[in-house]
């Protein structure tokens, strides 16, 4: 059983994730995402934070998402919300760290001011119970805490805007324990706050600092995309592409560079959820999927060679298509798909170069060599190409020589039809990375580090 700490911050965590906030001023704006660093006191600028709390929100304000993670990324706890089709919260299922399993908690509602929160065991057994008392605002204002028998409560006061201003648990026999204060030092233009302590007694026992985000980026001050949820911290990230209509999301992850797994993730209302293991596919080196999500070229890794493979879904099964080498010979990886047949990859030869391929009739055929953007040193992969080939990205890695060590962009100073690809430029406004997209309209750039996947607003790189 858990212990009763545990449900207590539970309790809170459950209870501040579901607050909704009065703005102050007539420019109120839907939270998508929000991060809080916890810093123990006192802190000064070289502070690092103990923890983490990500949250995030589907488009229509309803939390999705939350997770604590440790001072160096890794999980504590992982909390899934789940709504009926009317989106009332009816449950969620949660892990804690250690556990690849989740665990099962359920909610329904005696009526409109108390809300019932059960947990389950495996077999499906309740195990634990907490009953909310509501405020007018749907806040809980008193939480009563049964096992066996009845441990105690919480009671809960709440400021003039909303937060949380004291929060203390009660004994059975009338003992206060764990009674901590919120004194708030700072709120935005939209009425969320960014700066509080927490206090117990008359001692500041943390600074929490807040990161609040109102866009579709999913990106905190870091630069880490969708953190713990595509970026796991527990895996490193290698490849990521997107369908055309950025629907999926596949990508691989790895501990063992030449051995990866796939992984897929969807969007629902607006957030990529989670993300799931590609069962139909072993271990691969990296690969892509294509603008219409029914194909996924990739290679695999054989001592110093590499093969290239092709997959196919039809209707909701994927299978093996065709092993390109049979036929081809042709060696490589790091693919982006520019349509549904025609793809840009690293061919292994001299180092490694770019091509544009063609698929057709089960066989992957050269179409241009590229030999504007290629080194004869250096080894040229994961390119980007932008919808109207006006550009492309890549990266370039010659060893030993930094200022051919990052991500280049070649401007098309022709047409579509007829390209005539520039002498590459270096984006030194970025960091070494690869698996460079563009997405969200065209306002956000997407690459990994080969731990993390990062995103960067369009506009830092100066495409025009």
């Amino acid at each position: 059983m858990k212990s009763l700490s545990l449900l207590f911050c539970l309790a809170f965590i459950i209870l501040s994730s579901c607050q909704k906030e009065t703005p102050n001023t007539n420019q109120a704006k839907q939270l998508t995402f929000e991060k809080i660093n916890y810093y123990r006191y006192s802190i000064d600028s070289n502070s690092k934070p103990y923890k983490y709390r990500l949250e995030y929100y589907f488009d229509n304000g309803k939390p999705h998402r939350w997770l604590e993670l440790d001072s160096t990324g890794t999980m504590m706890t992982d909390y899934i919300y789940a709504y009926n089709e009317n989106w009332q919260h009816i449950g969620a299922r949660y892990r804690e760290d250690g556990t690849e399993e989740f665990s099962i908690e359920q909610v329904t509602y005696k009526n409109d001011s108390t809300m019932v929160t059960e947990w389950l065991d495996s077999l499906g057994t309740v195990y634990y119970t907490m009953i909310d008392n509501l405020n007018k605002l749907g806040k809980t204002y008193r939480a009563e805490f049964i096992g066996d028998t009845t441990h105690g409560y919480d009671s809960t006061f709440y400021t003039t805007e909303g937060f949380p201003k004291r929060i203390f648990f009660t004994n059975t026999k009338g003992k206060v324990y764990n009674d901590r204060r919120f004194e708030y030092d700072s709120v935005n233009a939209y009425g969320d706050w960014v700066i509080r302590k927490k206090i117990m007694g008359d001692t500041i026992q943390e600074i929490q600092k807040r990161e609040t985000y109102y866009d579709k980026q999913f990106t905190s001050e870091h630069g880490k995309y969708l953190e713990g949820i595509i970026s796991s911290g527990k895996w490193s990230e290698n490849v990521i592409s997107f369908t055309e209509d950025e629907s999926v999301i596949f990508l691989t992850r790895t501990s063992d560079w030449e051995n990866q797994f796939a992984f897929t993730a969807e969007k629902k209302n607006g957030i990529y959820t989670v993300t799931n293991s590609f069962e139909a596919l072993d271990t691969i080196y990296n690969g892509a999927i294509s603008p219409s999500g029914n194909k996924i070229i990739y290679s695999k890794r054989h001592g110093d060679s590499t093969s290239i493979h092709l997959m196919s879904r039809v209707k909701s099964n994927w299978y093996k298509h065709v092993k390109f080498n049979n036929i081809s010979k042709i060696q490589g990886g790091y693919f982006f798909w520019l349509n549904n047949s025609e793809v840009c990859f690293q061919n292994k030869i001299n180092n490694g170069d770019l091509v544009f391929a063609e698929i057709k009739n089960d066989q992957l055929i050269i179409t241009d060599s590229l030999d504007t953007l290629n080194t004869n040193e250096g080894t040229e992969f994961s390119p980007y190409i932008a919808p109207d080939r006006a550009y492309i990205i890549f990266t370039r890695y010659t060893e030993g020589d930094i200022q051919n060590q990052g991500f280049f962009i070649s401007h098309n100073s022709g047409n579509a039809i007829s390209p005539k690809w520039e002498k590459p430029i270096k984006l030194n406004m970025l960091p070494y990375g690869w698996s460079a997209n563009i997405i969200n309209n065209g306002s956000q750039f997407i690459y990994t580090n080969g731990d993390d996947i990062y995103s960067v607003p369009i506009e830092k790189l100066k495409l025009k």
